[in-house]
């Protein structure tokens, strides 16, 4: 099947970073539908700029792990590692790269786009050069933005190129300055040794605060979801009070706020009574159970928690676990509709095998005014580093940091 993004992502950057060491490597990228961060991938497809071809295909058929090879060519070989996961790597001169990488990077329907406007100009486009129709002379591309530039357009983010108005934006000069990596600056969903956490509070923070993170949530969970250790209401006024203890010794360097993840019971209320949740400085609330209800049951049950003055987040909407769970089959646009009425956050949950919302559902929030916020949902320090698929999915949504709270 498809691969998680999450474990497909570092799979490729390690390829990669051996095959940069093979003398006369000029560049290395991701292609396809890792390079434009989809949720899920199939093969990974690498593309290579060097004059030396046999030398890159010599060190990648002997990567470690490499259980099989599928094929050996002079400028395309395949290979299978020993987890079943299969990879690709095509070499091309570095003057050709721009392209390769541009053609091999797709989706299908956006190349078409771009070759129609390459005939509309008298070229044709390969994934080696543009052609002049009449008289064939080549003009080569070393880059993708002289690729985008030939064409008359500004170079259009991989993350954008699934054919849903890019193309169109790019020619009105209209393309989103998107989020990134480094525009968040806090996380508002994580979780220490309170609940489910592999860390104490302190330690969570300074890891988040060494990331550059200004801001924290502990989200530890609810008292109903037992298997999370989840907090009764007597142990949040004692984590509160450690919140207290734990801000004056980290100063001005990290603000530390006293939140749960609040469960969304079965019938649509919450765990924790109004006058409680009204104490906290923030709620995200979450389903993580009975997510096979009915649809119009368990949309309703998500309605009623968006529809209570004290939360502020919902947090993974459907609930869903790539590859292995699909999520609650929620009709979205009357929860996204319920959300822009009352201004609660959605989360872009970061983790690798969530990334719920998905991109589709960021993009119609972003179209209905609502804010969103990425969030990894860290249990340990490690997980801090998921924000970066959070921002993939954004980027994908057309989000910019203008539309993201955190």
């Amino acid at each position: 099947g498809r691969l998680p993004l999450g474990r497909a992502y570092p799979l490729a950057q390690e390829i990669i970073k051996q095959l940069k060491k093979v003398k006369g490597v000029v560049a290395a990228e991701p292609a396809g539908s890792l390079r434009r961060m989809r949720s899920t991938v199939g093969d990974l497809d690498i593309l290579v700029a060097s004059k030396d071809s046999a030398a890159v295909m010599e060190v990648f058929t002997k990567l470690p792990n490499v259980s099989r090879v599928l094929g050996k060519g002079e400028f395309k070989s395949s290979v299978e590692f020993g987890d079943g996961v299969r990879a690709q790597v095509w070499v091309h001169p570095p003057q050709e790269f721009g392209t390769a990488l541009q053609y091999a990077t797709g989706s299908k329907d956006h190349n078409v786009q771009l070759r129609q406007i390459a005939l509309d100009k008298g070229l044709s486009l390969s994934d080696h050069s543009f052609k002049k129709v009449k008289g064939g002379k080549e003009i080569f591309c070393s880059t993708e933005e002289e690729v985008y530039k030939t064409l008359g357009l500004p170079w259009i983010p991989p993350e954008l190129r699934e054919d849903k108005g890019e193309v169109g934006a790019a020619k009105a000069n209209k393309l989103p300055k998107l989020i990134e990596l480094k525009d968040l600056k806090a996380d508002l969903q994580m979780h220490s040794t309170w609940s489910d956490g592999k860390l104490s509070m302190l330690e969570m923070a300074r890891a988040a605060a060494k990331r550059g993170m200004k801001v924290i949530a502990f989200t530890d969970h609810s008292a109903s979801l037992g298997v999370t250790q989840g907090l009764k209401m007597e142990d949040h006024k004692k984590q509160a009070a450690e919140i207290k203890k734990i801000q004056k010794q980290l100063g001005d360097e990290i603000l530390v706020l006293h939140a749960s993840e609040v469960e969304i019971k079965a019938d649509g209320s919450l765990d924790y009574p109004d006058e409680f949740l009204a104490t906290l400085d923030l709620v995200l609330a979450s389903m993580h159970t009975s997510l096979r209800q009915p649809r119009d049951k368990v949309t309703a049950r998500v309605i009623k928690a968006i529809r209570n003055p004290h939360v502020d987040v919902i947090g993974h909407p459907t609930g869903r676990l790539i590859p292995d769970r699909e999520g609650a089959d929620l009709d979205m646009e009357a929860i996204l509709q319920a959300a822009s009425e009352t201004g609660v956050a959605m989360e872009i949950n970061a983790s690798p095998y969530r990334l719920d919302l998905d991109d589709v559902y960021a993009r119609r929030a972003k179209e209905l005014g609502i804010p969103i916020s990425i969030n990894t949902d860290a249990h340990s320090e490690e997980d801090m580093d998921m924000r970066f698929y959070g921002v993939a999915v954004a980027r994908r949504a057309w989000l910019t940091k203008n539309d993201v709270i955190n």
